[in-house]
């Protein structure tokens, strides 16, 4: 492997003076910069960056902690991190939480021992008390994401206004002409809601109407296209049905679709269908879905630039509460109707 002492000896310098030219650093000529840089790529230099970052006290990573790569959702907000990351001179280590808070302390404590610079983290498999714990040991966190209801925020976040998606869903059915509207939502049984807000929010509209939810068509599923379809196995089964559903992420939603396929209905003339996320495959779906469109590009732009800010050493206060907007395409309608073709745009 070709070193900076290599190259001085055959540019006739000192490693010094490389090192100044491979830096842009110190002051030397350009004609010596020049014929520096010119041997350093005709005899195949690479930079030792385990060594740089032992010097700088930096590694140039930033941790980036999702539930599962799997959901297209979180797959999205990898990759433009990814891309913002790379843009600054940086380079991602994305790791999955499988929602096991055990293992998402584990991952946590496993980025700050290989000495990121910051971290990202997503909810789902990271307690607040495992993020509070590492913000206090003074590695950059940003929380992206979460929906908590903790007095204090474990650590400066990038959030969004989930009861306003959740409202926003409750109130375009509700138009269409829906009164019987189910919900699927991220959560257990008589345990922990843990899309709660976006269920709030979507409640709220029903009971602003004089259509407040029915407890029998509150279902649970764990944001996979499975849960949702058994999810709505449940509702679609009981003696009287819901006309609509609102599943609080799309992969839920797709799954709900799934089973009104196979019992025989059509989206959206028996069933319409809600989701949240507006992930990729949300518009190529049959019918095309429509959804809470979250923007992640923004989302992962805010929250780099949050830990970015965190590192320099910067004063940082969490920004507003992104806005959702609903997305109206071919999955919703008036009950008893097809969808009406503006319904099937973006």
């Amino acid at each position: 492997m070709t070193t900076i002492y290599d190259i001085a000896k055959a540019a006739g310098v000192t490693a010094t003076t490389v090192s100044y030219a491979l830096s842009g650093k110190g002051s030397i000529s350009k004609a010596t910069r020049a014929r520096v840089l010119k041997y350093a790529r005709e005899m195949g230099y690479r930079p030792n960056l385990v060594a740089r970052s032992l010097i700088k006290q930096q590694t140039s990573t930033i941790g980036l902690v999702l539930p599962k790569l799997i959901n297209p959702f979180y797959a999205e907000i990898a990759e433009t991190a990814e891309r913002i990351a790379y843009a600054s001179g940086y380079r991602v280590s994305v790791t999955n939480t499988y929602e096991d808070e055990r293992l998402g302390q584990e991952l946590l404590e496993d980025l700050a021992s290989r000495r990121v610079d910051g971290i990202i983290a997503m909810p789902e498999g990271l307690s607040w008390q495992a993020v509070h714990s590492m913000t206090t040991s003074g590695l950059p966190l940003v929380c992206c994401m979460w929906e908590e209801e903790e007095e204090e925020a474990a650590a400066p976040a990038v959030g969004l206004d989930f009861a306003r998606g959740g409202w926003l869903a409750g109130e375009h059915l509700l138009e269409l002409g829906h009164r019987r509207i189910g919900i699927v939502a991220h959560g257990t049984e008589g345990g922990r809601l843990n899309h709660h807000l976006r269920v709030a929010g979507c409640s709220a509209a029903l009971a602003h109407a004089g259509y407040p939810l029915d407890p029998a068509l509150l279902k649970f599923g764990n944001s996979t296209l499975e849960s949702g379809a058994a999810a709505a196995q449940a509702l679609l089964s009981l003696p009287d049905p819901p006309t609509a559903i609102f599943a609080t992420n799309d992969l839920m939603a797709i799954g709900v679709i799934h089973t009104a396929w196979k019992m025989g209905m059509h989206v959206p003339r028996d069933l319409s269908v809600v989701g949240f996320d507006d992930i990729v495959l949300a518009a190529y779906m049959a019918p095309p879905l429509t959804t809470v469109a979250v923007d992640i590009g923004a989302l992962a732009r805010k929250a780099m630039e949050l830990v970015f800010s965190m590192i320099e050493g910067r004063q940082t206060t969490s920004p507003p509460l992104l806005v959702p907007t609903l997305k109206v395409r071919g999955s919703t309608a008036p009950p008893g109707e097809e969808a009406f073709a503006p319904d099937l745009k973006d």
